[in-house]
């Protein structure tokens, strides 16, 4: 299917010259580029892209290399263009960078082609480059753009059929035209265009938009009815998050994976979605979408040291949050804290673990992935349930993260790990020091027996086979039946 097939021809020029007329009083007020991009679905797939820079020094480039894309290999042909539509090619200066020779007014004028053909194929990493799945297109903007270091706002108009959908998180100014506030909202996000199913959700002052390039309408049908319960349990815990609206991709790729952009997030799974596997898109979903609050708005300083937070404590809300949500059974949720209490038990005995601590852990967390995660979440749990249990029931984990929220989601301040120490130590009343340094920052093995017990249930474990069996306890004390009923919100 062509979705645009014109060619460069004198007159393809002068009417791409009168558009950019059009553009001359946006310039002015402060529009540092303007880029009609056409796209191109025959085969090799390909887009033809037309731009308009502020660029002073005549030096322009494409975004750095990223996701084991080297983005200046896919431009083809580019070069200056005259005022009269002849063309001028520019001088390469560097990978991805290149000088116009003939900078007229501060305002370098370009027409370059982008060989998308990489999308053409599913591998690892689609997810950070793009996907083509023959009637629509996951793109992510970096391949698409050569921009100036010029500051300012950067208008995007796509030249496709008016049938096409578009979805992307830059804000829309017109039919089929965007606006970017700079180079970096511009590259580094995603946009899908095409036919392809998409769910909006909104709550006050919260907007969520996802596109399902390439998935099929029964599966878009069993994903719809996730997404609302999801983020209206997420928005309870974070009453203070900014209005914002989020943009997600999901497709079927070569991976199960999360990839985060400035306004943006894809999330690849291998599988069908089918309601037998309902636990693990659900799970998924939930996870990805708890990063906007936990890794997006509280930005740890060092990420490497506090990745079991990161991962563990949005791993643990998601996991409750489809439970709480019906979106799984309380029973699949036990199951799903048995998994994690082994796995991290597991972790704890195996040999090759022996010199790494959870805190050490996100250096190398696809090796280190039983601590990380499921360390994570059952450091979580036991975070929970500690301060539950000492503040009588009148705090929780959630009183800890909106902590957090007013101190550095909504004041853009990093955290760091004595910032959690302190914040977790004021919301219980008591010091917690000791509980970071033996059981996150050296090897002492949590204590999951308790930590369960805290919370009215039985747990058996047995490190060396990764083995744990967690059931409710008979007749628990009324606090742990309380943090219990919290837990499982009964």
């Amino acid at each position: 299917m062509s979705v645009l097939s014109p060619t460069f021809t004198k007159v393809g020029f002068i009417r791409f010259f009168l558009v950019l007329l059009l553009f001359v009083s946006d310039l002015a007020l402060g529009q540092s580029a303007y880029y009609k991009v056409h796209l191109d679905f025959t085969q090799p797939l390909h887009a033809k892209v037309e731009a308009d820079l502020k660029a002073p020094d005549g030096l322009v480039s494409t975004a750095r290399h990223a996701g084991g894309y080297a983005w200046w290999e896919f431009i083809k042909h580019i070069r200056e263009l005259r005022k009269d539509g002849s063309a001028v090619a520019l001088l390469p200066v560097g990978d991805g960078q290149w000088r116009a020779p003939e900078v007229a007014g501060g305002r370098v004028r370009l027409a370059y082609d982008v060989d998308l053909s990489f999308a053409d194929k599913v591998r690892v990493g689609d997810l950070r480059g793009g996907l083509f799945f023959g009637d629509s297109l996951y793109l992510v903007n970096r391949a698409l753009f050569v921009m100036s270091d010029a500051a300012g706002p950067k208008d995007v108009e796509f030249d496709v059929p008016s049938s096409f959908a578009i979805a992307t998180p830059w804000p829309k100014v017109g039919e089929r035209r965007f606006c970017a506030k700079d180079n970096r909202e511009l590259s580094e996000n995603w946009t899908v265009l095409g036919n392809f199913p998409t769910v909006e959700f909104e709550e006050p002052q919260f907007r969520m938009t996802f596109a399902f390039p390439g998935v099929n309408r029964d599966e878009a049908a069993l994903l719809q009815p996730i997404f609302k319960p999801v983020l209206h349990e997420y928005l309870r815990v974070f009453p203070q998050t900014p209005a914002t609206h989020l943009f997600f991709a999901f497709f079927h790729g070569e991976e199960e994976n999360g990839e985060g952009y400035v306004n943006s997030t894809t999330l690849t799974m291998v599988d069908p979605i089918t309601a037998k596997d309902r636990i693990l898109w659900t799970n998924l979903l939930a996870h990805e979408i708890f990063h906007h609050w936990n890794g997006g708005l509280l930005v740890p300083h060092d990420d490497e040291k506090t990745s079991w937070f990161s991962e563990g404590v949005t791993e643990y809300m998601a996991n409750r949050t489809v439970s709480r949500t019906g979106l799984i059974t309380r029973d699949l949720f036990l199951k799903k804290m048995e998994i994690h209490a082994a796995m991290y038990d597991y972790w704890m005995w195996a040999p090759p673990f022996q010199n790494t601590s959870l805190e050490t852990a996100g250096a190398d967390k696809d090796f280190n992935r039983p601590a990380v995660y499921s360390g994570g979440v059952i450091a979580a749990f036991c975070l929970d349930t500690m301060i539950q249990k000492q503040t009588g029931g009148a705090k929780s984990l959630e009183d800890l993260l909106r902590l957090m929220m007013d101190r550095y989601g909504l004041t853009a301040k990093p955290w760091t790990r004595q910032d959690l120490v302190h914040d977790a130590s004021e919301v219980t009343g008591s010091d917690l020091s000791g509980f970071f340094s033996r059981y996150i920052a050296s090897r002492d093995a949590l204590r999951v027996d308790q930590c369960f017990a805290d919370a009215g249930f039985d747990a058996a474990l047995t490190g060396y086979a990764g083995e744990a069996f967690i059931t409710p306890r008979g007749n628990p004390s009324p606090q742990a039946l309380a943090i219990r009923a919290r837990l499982l919100r009964q």
